[in-house]
């Protein structure tokens, strides 16, 4: 079975998730239909940005996404209640997570409603997420460059590592 990575942002409004994709790509990036390619340590590497979290957005991810599963996917999530049900649709299509959270508390008023009651760091990490957590408001280019260490060695791994044989 082919492996599948989800990378994602997870913030508030306003936390950095798109100042952070803007890095990433180099320039100014929305959600597309297709596949994009990115070059780490020249290799050229597939992914499917969804710029704008599909709970922000008002729209069902399956609207979003390609009709083929992506191998690898980049996406901003809300840190909302509700986010839950965009994770479990990664989940149940076998992606593997890797997320960094934005700002936590930071002018946040339902940070510990959110973390306490829902939980949804605990459930991210009860489901083998890799959960980093970053300060928004410091340059991107730092969670930037950890994002793409991790992509880089996951898609290495994945593709090119010990010969699959």
């Amino acid at each position: 079975m082919e492996r599948k990575l989800l990378v994602g942002i997870l913030g508030n409004l306003g936390s950095g998730k798109t100042t952070t994709w803007n890095t990433f790509f180099g320039r100014n990036v929305h959600t597309g239909k297709n596949i994009r390619y990115i070059n780490i340590n020249d290799v050229r590497i597939p992914v499917f940005l969804i710029n704008g979290a599909p709970l922000e957005r008002k729209t069902n991810l399956e609207y979003i996404l390609p009709e083929k599963d992506p191998q690898i996917v980049l996406s901003s999530f809300l840190y909302h209640k509700d986010v839950k049900k965009s994770f479990d649709y990664f989940i149940s299509k076998g992606y593997e997570l890797y997320i960094i959270w934005l700002n936590p508390g930071y002018a946040d008023q339902n940070d510990k409603v959110l973390f306490y009651n829902t939980g949804i760091i605990n459930y991210l990490l009860s489901n083998e997420a890799i959960v980093s957590v970053k300060n928004g408001k410091k340059i991107p280019e730092l969670r930037v460059s950890e994002m793409k260490n991790y992509i880089f060695s996951w898609f290495i791994d994945q593709n090119l590592g010990s010969d699959k044989s």
